[in-house]
C-alpha cells in the first residue's frame, strides 16, 4: 500500500509499505479521507516520540475493509470513523469512555501505531462509529478536530453571556470558534495574523477578528462586550510564549484552555496568574462521548464544517503540504483524499 512515512524529524517520504492487515480483534479500514493536524506539523518537525518511518494521521474516515477474528457487528463496506488510539477497554478510564488515559493506551498516527496517511489503517471496534448517510467522508474526517475542539469549550464552560479570545484560526482555533458559537457565547474575538484565516474565522461566526501584530484582542472583546476584560482564552497557536501570552490577556478570575500543541520546553510568568487568580486547564482531545456528538452535529446540521476544508489533496502532496502549512496563509484543514 502507499504511504507517507516520516523519515526522521522534518523528512516526509512517499513509499510502498506492506499491505496493514487486522490482528485478532481488530478492524481494518480502508482511508477515504484523513485531515492534516496542527500536531502533525510539530510532531513532524521535533520528532518526538516518533521513530524512524512513523506513519502519521489521526483525522481519518473511511470503509471497513476486514474484520479481524472474533470481530462481530460490523460489515466490511460500512462508512465509519474512529478515536485513533487502541485502549485495554476495561480499566476505569475505558469504561468512562476516556481510554486517552488509559494506562496502556497507544495512539494512531502518533509513533506507536501506524495512522492514516496510508491506504489502510488498523482501528479498535469499541473506538469505532458508523458514519450517517447525511454525513460525506471528506466531513466525517473532521469528527476528530471538531470533537477536540468541542471538548475544549466544555473546558472552558462557554455560556450565552461569555466573552472569549480565541487566539489562533488554525484548524483547531476554527473548530473553537464553530463551537464557542453554537453555545450562544456572545463576545468572540479572532485573533491571527494571517488575513485569509481572519477572514474564515469570521465566516465562521467571529464576531470580530483582529491581527495581534498590530491590535491588542483584548481591547477587541472590550469593545465588542461593553468594556469587559476576556474572562476567557482559547490557547490555539501551540507555539513557545503562547501560553503566556494567553494568560496576559485574561482578566481577572478568567480562564486559560490551551488547546495548541507546543512540542518545546516553555515558560510563563506565574506571578501573571496569582494577580489574577486566573484558572489554567490543558486538554488533551476528547471523550468518546464527545466524538460521538460532534459526528451526530454533522448529522443535523448543527454544525456547518464546510467552510473549514480549504485544501484537497493526493497523499502524493503531502510532504509539499507539510512545507506549505509552516507558513499558512489561507489553509484551514487540508484533507489527503483516497479515490
Amino acid at each position: 500500500m502507499r504511504a507517507v512515512v516520516l523519515k526522521e524529524p522534518g523528512v516526509l517520504k512517499l513509499e510502498s509499505v506492506p499491505d496493514a492487515a487486522p490482528e485478532p480483534g481488530e478492524i481494518l479500514l480502508r482511508v477515504r479521507d484523513c485531515g492534516i493536524c496542527g500536531s502533525d506539523l510539530h510532531a513532524a518537525k521535533f520528532g518526538i516520540g516518533m521513530p524512524p518511518d512513523t506513519i502519521m494521521g489521526h483525522e481519518f474516515a473511511g470503509e471497513i475493509a476486514a474484520l479481524g477474528e472474533g470481530v462481530e457487528d460490523w460489515k466490511v463496506g460500512e462508512r465509519v470513523v474512529a478515536l485513533p488510539y487502541m485502549s485495554c477497554g476495561a480499566c476505569a478510564w475505558c469504561r468512562r469512555g476516556n481510554g486517552y488515559h488509559c494506562p496502556s493506551s497507544r495512539p494512531i498516527g502518533i509513533g506507536a501505531l501506524p495512522g492514516a496517511y496510508a491506504e489502510l489503517v488498523r482501528v479498535q471496534p469499541a473506538h469505532t462509529l458508523r458514519v450517517p448517510d447525511a454525513v460525506t467522508m471528506r466531513q466525517a474526517a473532521l469528527v476528530e478536530p471538531l470533537a477536540v475542539g468541542l471538548h475544549g469549550v466544555r473546558l472552558g464552560r462557554v455560556r450565552p453571556e461569555t466573552a472569549c479570545v480565541v487566539m489562533g484560526a488554525g484548524p483547531i482555533g476554527a473548530v473553537t470558534i464553530l463551537w464557542a458559537r453554537h453555545a450562544g457565547a456572545r463576545g468572540i474575538v479572532a485573533s491571527d495574523p494571517s488575513p485569509g484565516r481572519r477572514a474564515l474565522a469570521e465566516r465562521l461566526g467571529a464576531h470580530a477578528v483582529v491581527d495581534p501584530t498590530a491590535q491588542d484582542p483584548a481591547a477587541a472583546l472590550r469593545s465588542l462586550a461593553g468594556g469587559v476584560d476576556p474572562e476567557l482564552v482559547f490557547e490555539c497557536v501551540g507555539v513557545k510564549g503562547t501560553i503566556n501570552a494567553a494568560m496576559l490577556l485574561a482578566g481577572s478570575h478568567g480562564r486559560v484552555v490551551v488547546l495548541g500543541a507546543c512540542a518545546e520546553t516553555d515558560e510563563i510568568f506565574p506571578l501573571v496568574g496569582i494577580m489574577k487568580e486566573l484558572e489554567l486547564a490543558f486538554a488533551l482531545a476528547y471523550g468518546r462521548a464527545e466524538f460521538a456528538e460532534a459526528l451526530d452535529a454533522l448529522a443535523t446540521g448543527a454544525i456547518d464544517a464546510a467552510p473549514l476544508v480549504t485544501d484537497v489533496i493526493d497523499l502524493a502532496d503531502v510532504p509539499e503540504a507539510f512545507h506549505a502549512l509552516e507558513r499558512p496563509s489561507t489553509q484551514c484543514k487540508v484533507l489527503i483524499e483516497f479515490s
